[in-house]
């Protein structure tokens, strides 16, 4: 924490000449003036200690995490602890390039005594990675704005950047049925696992009938819930930038992460076991383990290529160190290719199966 009071040359040279004054000049009045201008210096220098003591800041959330290109909200407070009011203060909490403020992340406000300040704004992540909002930086004066006070608390909320969000459908089959509801077909729905509603049909239980949208529409509705499966999962992702093109390697290689980003998190939503292991900087592996999704995602926000060339087959090298019936995702430049050459065909329907990223029976 950085604390200093500044004094301006005219503040200081009033002080000298007041003090000379007083001891040189023999006039009472003269002296009586000097004196009381020497007094107000002072309380004001005493307001500056005690506001530079008193004034906090904090941010509410310690640590958020959002995915790139969306936004999230930063919260801090202003809390003046003292019984002296603070008529001006500047705040600026201090967010990296990387992350789109507005401006809103400073401003000038009034802190009355023992008020609290809520000070909110929204920033738009633009790259994937970890960042941090503060320090907090504030600047005040006293009263009579004769001393500067700058202070520099060093609270910060950390804020992780996850792959960004794309289109693109996990199918988890082969996989054995693991949900809460049979229905007419051989799979499960988990009811946990809410996915829509749908109009009323004449073979569907009663127990899964929306009563509120019901209500609403004066219609009966269904509703409908996502299916899940009981498979491990288990995701390599190849980051060796001599696999890549090197015109597009950037393009190519994030567009990797966000695929094996949405596999882990789609995975992880259907509570699965998921397991990952990438050709990377540090070279991550990990078996496949229940609740480890939102593990493997922060991994994936700071993950970095490496340079070199795979000299393995992953399936081959990985499978002997999984559990039987792990469905094994691959995913690098030739999965990425076939991305980009849908994409360039008008193709919408993005999935695990038309990319060629399940590799199970290959």
């Amino acid at each position: 924490m950085e604390n200093s009071i500044k004094t301006s040359n005219l503040t200081k040279a009033a002080v000298i000449i007041c003090i000379m004054f007083v001891l040189v000049i023999p006039f009472k009045i003269i002296q009586s003036i000097c004196i009381c201008i020497l007094c107000v210096i002072l309380f004001s220098y005493i307001q500056s200690r005690i506001l530079l003591k008193k004034i906090d800041a904090e941010h509410t959330f310690k640590n958020l995490k959002l995915a790139c290109h969306e936004q999230t909200e930063i919260i801090f407070h202003l809390k003046n602890n003292s019984f002296l009011p603070c008529f001006f203060c500047y705040f600026f909490d201090d967010v990296p390039y990387l992350m789109v403020a507005k401006d809103k992340n400073s401003g000038v406000c009034v802190i009355r005594p023992k008020e609290i300040l809520r000070i909110e704004y929204r920033i738009t992540a633009l790259e994937r990675g970890r960042f941090y909002a503060g320090p907090l930086k504030l600047k005040m004066t006293d009263i009579l704005g004769l001393f500067q006070i700058s202070k520099t608390v060093s609270d910060k909320t950390t804020v992780t950047v996850r792959p960004a969000r794309i289109k693109f459908q996990t199918l988890f089959q082969p996989g054995t049925p693991q949900g809460n509801e049979k229905i007419l077909n051989p799979i499960y729905e988990d009811i946990s696992l809410h996915k829509n509603i749908r109009p009323y049909e004449s073979h569907d239980s009663i127990r899964r009938i929306n009563w509120r949208a019901t209500a609403k529409y004066q219609s009966l509705f269904t509703n409908q819930y996502e299916l899940r499966y009981d498979v491990p999962v288990f995701v390599f992702l190849n980051l060796a930038e001599d696999d890549y093109p090197l015109k597009e390697m950037r393009w190519y290689t994030e567009k990797a992460i966000e695929i094996a980003a949405n596999i882990i998190q789609t995975a992880g939503r259907h509570k699965l076991s998921v397991g990952f292991a990438a050709y990377s900087q540090d070279f991550p592996y990990l078996s496949p383990k229940q609740n480890q999704s939102d593990f493997i995602l922060d991994i994936l926000s700071e993950i970095k290529t490496v340079s070199g060339k795979t000299a393995y087959t992953p399936k081959l090298y990985f499978t002997p160190k999984l559990p039987h019936g792990t469905l094994f995702y691959q995913v690098g430049p030739e999965e990425v290719e076939s991305y980009f050459a849908k994409l360039t065909a008008g193709k919408d329907v993005f999935s695990t199966k038309n990319l060629g990223i399940l590799k199970n029976g290959k």
